[in-house]
């Protein structure tokens, strides 16, 4: 791991190393960095990107590293954090409610529940929507339950008809609702992942594994521990570890996790064939978060570049994939991911047609076979719209 550790030396700037030394354990006290070559404006942008203000400001040698005025900014965008995140859990308390009052068979992930799991905080991660999961038989009736609670499709725009929502199940995984009056968006899931085939545990087999978390004097549906550990490596390892709280999430979950349990999430990841993603997580977190993994984990064998890939992009402050081989390469990672020729056909079969395209162009049913074809046109268009 020497050279990994040299090659996050090398692609780190002395802003993102601060960042991460004030995010780690607050035991941790020497940094080894150069404060005259800090520039806190873009320490600043990338605490904003990473999102982990209240890691940062709540280290104790915080007020020892950071110049007044960097510190007084960080306390007011934790303020602001704060408020949102009492926000979206009284929302997330009225969807819950209005939920079981349906009986409508729910999870929870991410977001606050996750925040007080790790935290005991539901304000302590930044996050930015309420993530929910329903099996697909109730998805048309979440969704309206929702909606008559002043929420509005932001994706898809238009309602969809019979057929459109039977294509749009294989070719999505969410619906994105947002307020209309406050700042809340919520993810409706009917998989955790898309396509279904990367993480391919069964939506009802998570809703019923899942476990109540007691916040105040509600008890609210949450995932399981174990397929939350499997989830979070997964879904980080898709976004490429981007925004290091994902990955800093992952850390403090595993460092709860006893050597014994450690060992049937590692097995249960190898079953469904995400151990590269989880060995990238596990790795990762030692590196940067100091975590100390079993000893079977040692000998796990993981590509390099499954290493470099997620250390670039953390140390980047874009966004997507820049251009045509931008885009090739992350096809090219996200098939390194995991070997399953299922998940090939599904990743690959996913995008012949996108609901965007049923919003451009209204054909009915019965011409719905001319979305295959004029699907690349239309990919044109929206790209050439953007800019």
């Amino acid at each position: 791991m020497t050279k990994l550790h040299e090659h996050i030396n090398m692609n780190f700037s002395n802003e993102l190393k601060l960042i991460v030394f004030l995010s780690q354990n607050n035991s941790i006290t020497d940094s080894n960095i150069n404060l005259k070559n800090i520039r806190w404006e873009l320490f600043i942008k990338l605490i904003r990107k990473h999102r982990l203000v209240s890691h940062v400001i709540n280290h104790k040698n915080t007020k020892e590293y950071l110049p007044n005025e960097t510190f007084e900014t960080l306390k007011a965008i934790h303020l602001e954090q704060i408020k949102r995140s009492l926000l979206f859990n009284s929302e997330l308390l009225k969807i819950h409610g209005k939920l079981i009052d349906q009986n409508i068979k729910h999870t929870f992930f991410k977001g606050s529940l996750l925040s007080f799991e790790l935290y005991n905080d539901i304000g302590y991660r930044n996050f930015r929507d309420i993530d929910l999961l329903v099996d697909k038989e109730n998805i048309d009736k979440a969704t309206s339950l929702i909606k008559n609670c002043d929420y509005s499709l932001l994706e898809p725009k238009q309602e969809l008809n019979k057929l459109q929502k039977r294509i749009n199940y294989s070719i999505s995984h969410h619906y994105h609702l947002r307020h209309n009056l406050l700042p809340v968006d919520i993810e409706l899931h009917w998989n955790l992942t898309n396509p279904k085939t990367f993480l391919s545990i069964p939506t009802k087999r998570i809703l019923n594994n899942s476990i109540e978390l007691q916040i105040q004097d509600y008890n609210l549906p949450y995932i399981s521990k174990s397929e939350n550990i499997i989830f979070l490596a997964a879904h980080g390892a898709i976004h490429q570890w981007y925004r290091m709280f994902w990955l800093k999430d992952f850390s403090v979950l595993i460092s709860k996790t006893n050597n014994e349990d450690f060992y049937k999430i590692y097995e249960m990841s190898k079953k469904l064939k995400l151990d590269r993603c989880f060995l990238q997580a596990c790795i990762l977190s030692q590196q940067l978060y100091n975590i100390s993994l079993p000893t079977f984990l040692t000998s796990g064998s993981i590509k390099q570049k499954l290493l470099h890939i997620p250390i670039k992009s953390i140390a980047t402050t874009e966004l997507k994939q820049r251009g045509i081989l931008g885009k090739l390469n992350y096809v090219l990672y996200r098939l390194n991911l995991k070997p399953d020729y299922k998940y090939y056909f599904d990743l690959v079969y996913r995008l012949r047609t996108h609901f965007s395209d049923w919003e451009i162009l209204k054909l009915p049913n019965s011409l719905f076979f001319l979305y295959y074809p004029l699907r690349p046109f239309l990919v044109i268009y929206k790209s050439l719209k953007r800019n």
